[in-house]
């Protein structure tokens, strides 16, 4: 590899040319840090899983409408929004949701 520098004696460039470090036979540069894509984009889960928990359902299916899953407020976090009618307006559409083998809280979930 060649590098230029400023002799200081005479004010020039000079072309220098460097030898490459050697490696190893059995190593190779690219592969020395060698950290697969799959790690670099989805690193490994290290956070705490989730307390919710569901209930249990005894094995009967359930089916949310779409049009009550439609109907919920929608919550973008901007500061024009307000929390809580956000949170008044959600309560009052889970409780139209009414499922015999869910309770309310299960409904909010």
């Amino acid at each position: 590899m060649q590098v230029c520098s400023r002799d200081l004696t005479t004010s020039r460039l000079v072309r220098k040319t460097l030898q490459a470090p050697t490696l190893p036979e059995d190593s190779h540069p690219i592969m020395a840090n060698h950290i697969s894509l799959q790690d670099k984009f989805f690193p490994i889960r290290t956070t705490l899983h989730s307390c919710i928990q569901l209930p249990e359902t005894n094995g009967n299916n359930f089916e949310l409408k779409s049009q009550i899953i439609n109907t919920l407020p929608k919550f973008h976090g901007m500061e024009s929004e307000d929390v809580y009618f956000f949170i008044r307006k959600f309560e009052e559409v889970c409780l139209l949701m009414i499922i015999p083998q869910l309770g309310e809280d299960a409904v909010r979930l």
